[in-house]
């Protein structure tokens, strides 16, 4: 909801109570015809305005109100007391446009309402009234010029025949301006209302390739036109969320006002069968894949690994059979064949011997963790089976312009390792060969995009967002 703009002053007329509540209010509302108007509650206190005679002040007595709701521009309103028990709302008279509703509260429709018997005090304070009022649906209808449409609201108040204080609240509608048309982005289910990167190829004057915004919901764009001959694609990364990626994508036309909605998807949650050759290996396992999670949810990868973890501890045959390292081309088969292997899915093998991590040519669903590892290994090797691979380097970046050894996917780097570039999570998820899509983990569009080349449909490696 939008709020009207509070124009006026507000006059305070000081009479010795210690309250926040200001007296003898005239304030005036400005809004455009087609504002969502929503106006808050309006505190006024009981009572009188002049020192001798206000909110507080000794001396009995007992106030009547009349209250005037303008029908040019207000349905009704709605009065609620606060500081008198029902049993004291219940002597209240109350007459014309108003009645006392089963809540205790006073709806008055257009016209004047007259509340008598209010007390200056009840139990040692102010009673004070708050107003909720609804405006008429036609007062949408569009303006010409700037118009005072009346008084809307008045309340008056009086000790016998003399008026002691009043409030008013008016409302000046003024034409609207004109609606700049823009295309947008809308992002539904947004899961941590995170500030989503939206990355994306389409049309304007030129092909557009790799342009990123970011939002929590909606995105304004501009007028993009029709993709003609250059590739349309919508791709939004998220914490909490799947990546989405759309790589045909058809909403925008060359008129202005277009709206291509995302229905984010939950994270991708990703079988994982883990073995440890021994006991403290176990522990170390737990360890690095609650990093790993965090890391691949912060990143935006939209990728959450569930291990099952098996102590093969004491089992010689399962060692021996597991080994050290990677199997060659022509043994990988004694390990796939075996109980201590789960196809079609990522195998993390914690082995006692002195290396960091390695994932397996001969099967990139085997990865094998050493005794010398840290907390950025596990997620290291992970991200060359899900695509940052050869060519040249491995997918390493060490060396590589743009990259330092906090990017996770820095060879041999250290263990506070965490961070991946939107592009090397975007190959993450699209690439036809990360195991992610090859073990069927993830269904949808796919591109292929070795990890050190760029093309129209695969960003540069450092093609990142601001804040990351």
């Amino acid at each position: 909801m939008r709020f009207l703009r509070f124009l006026s002053v507000i006059t305070l007329l000081a009479c010795g109570l210690p309250t926040a509540h200001a007296l003898h209010w005239d304030i005036v509302y400005r809004f455009c015809p087609r504002d969502i108007i929503e106006i808050p509650e309006i505190p006024i206190p009981v009572g009188c305005e002049v020192v001798d005679c206000c909110p507080g002040c000794p001396g009995p007595g007992y106030i009547d109100w009349r209250i005037f709701v303008d029908k040019t521009i207000l349905q009704s309103a709605t009065m609620r007391l606060q500081g008198l028990d029902q049993k004291s709302l219940g002597q209240l008279k109350i007459s014309g446009a108003g009645k006392l509703n089963e809540k205790g509260e006073i709806i008055m429709g257009a016209g004047e309402t007259v509340v008598s018997g209010l007390p200056e005090m009840f139990n040692g304070a102010v009673p004070v009234a708050y107003f909720k009022t609804q405006m008429i649906k036609d007062i949408q209808a569009t303006a010409a010029e700037e118009t005072d449409t009346g008084s809307g609201l008045e309340v008056r108040q009086f000790r016998g025949r003399f008026q002691v204080n009043s409030f008013r609240y008016r409302y000046i509608k003024f034409p609207c301006p004109p609606v700049l048309k823009l295309d947008r982005i809308v992002l539904n289910n947004n899961t941590s209302t995170d500030s989503a990167i939206v990355l994306m190829d389409n049309r304007t004057t030129a092909c557009n390739n790799d342009q990123i915004v970011r939002t929590t919901g909606t995105a304004f764009l501009g007028n993009i036109k029709s993709k003609g001959a250059c590739r349309s694609t919508v791709a939004v990364f998220s914490d909490d969320n799947a990546m989405s990626y759309q790589n045909n994508v058809n909403t925008w036309t060359d008129n202005a006002g277009d709206t291509h909605t995302v229905n984010l998807q939950p994270v991708i949650t990703v079988p994982v069968s883990v073995w440890a050759t021994t006991n403290a290996l176990l522990t170390a396992a737990q360890n690095d894949f609650a990093n790993a999670n965090l890391l691949y949810n912060q990143n935006n990868t939209g990728i959450q690994f569930n291990p099952t973890y098996t102590n093969v501890t004491g089992n010689n045959t399962a060692i021996n059979t597991i080994g050290t390292g990677c199997p060659t081309a022509a043994t990988v088969g004694n390990l796939q064949g075996s109980a201590w292997y789960t196809g079609n899915r990522l195998n993390i093998y914690y082995v006692n011997s002195a290396f960091t991590g390695v994932n397996c040519g001969a099967d990139r669903n085997m990865n094998f963790i050493g005794t010398i590892a840290n907390l950025g290994s596990l997620p290291h090797e992970i991200g060359h089976a899900y695509g940052l691979r050869p060519s040249g380097n491995w997918g390493h970046v060490n060396g590589v312009a743009g990259f330092g050894n906090n990017n996770i996917m820095w060879g041999g780097g250290p263990g506070t390792r965490n961070w991946f570039t939107v592009a090397q999570t975007f190959r993450l998820n699209t690439d036809t060969t990360s195991m992610l899509n090859v073990n069927g983990d993830r269904t949808g569009p796919t591109e292929t995009c070795l990890p050190d080349v760029s093309s129209a449909a695969c960003p540069v490696l450092t093609l990142d967002a601001t804040p990351h």
